[in-house]
C-alpha cells in the first residue's frame, strides 16, 4: 500500500510539477471558501532564466497581504528517520513588506496533510497571535506523532 503522495516529485519534474499544482489548488480553494481574496507568493522559487529550483524548498508559498502572514510548505521526499511533518513561525522581510511566515516542512500523505491544514487554517483564518499559534503547532504536532504510532501499532497488529 502507497503510503505518500507523489513520492519521487524531486526526482521527476512531471509529478513536481502536479504535486505543485496539487498543493496550489488545495490551498486557493481554502483561501476562496473563507473569502481570503489578496494573496500572492512571496518567495523566488526560480533560477534567472525562469526554470524552476524543483527541490521543494518550497513547493508552494502565499502571502496573505491583508494579514501581512504567510505560509510556506517545504516538501520533503519520505524519509522513515525523519519526522513526518514539523513545523514553526518565521519572520521574512523584503524591502516592500515583513510577512510572519507559517513554515511546514513535510512528507506528504493524507495524515501530515490534515495536519498542515489544521495549522494553515489556525495561522489564516482564525488569525491566531503568534504565541498561541506556537503552542496549537507544539500541541498538534504531538498529537499528530501520537495518532501515527497507533497507526503503526494496527499495522503491526494486523499481521
Amino acid at each position: 500500500m502507497k503510503k505518500y503522495l507523489f513520492e519521487g516529485f524531486l526526482k521527476d519534474k512531471k509529478v513536481y510539477q502536479v504535486c505543485k499544482i496539487y498543493w496550489e489548488i488545495k490551498l486557493e480553494e481554502l483561501f476562496s471558501l473563507n473569502k481570503i481574496e489578496e494573496y500572492n507568493p512571496y518567495l523566488n522559487t526560480k533560477f534567472g532564466d525562469g526554470t524552476d529550483f524543483f527541490n521543494g524548498n518550497p513547493i508552494v508559498n502565499y502571502r496573505i497581504n491583508k494579514l501581512g502572514r504567510g505560509i510556506r510548505i517545504i516538501q520533503e521526499e519520505p524519509n522513515p528517520d525523519d519526522l513526518k511533518v514539523v513545523a514553526w513561525i518565521d519572520e521574512f522581510e523584503t524591502d516592500l513588506n515583513k510577512t510572519i511566515e507559517l513554515v511546514i516542512s513535510i512528507q506528504l500523505n493524507p495524515s501530515t496533510e490534515r495536519i498542515a491544514f489544521d495549522l494553515i487554517k489556525k495561522w489564516v483564518i482564525d488569525v491566531f497571535p503568534k504565541d498561541k499559534m506556537e503552542k496549537f503547532i507544539e500541541l498538534k504536532l504531538e498529537l499528530g506523532k501520537l495518532e501515527m504510532e497507533e497507526k503503526v501499532k494496527l499495522e503491526v497488529q494486523k499481521v
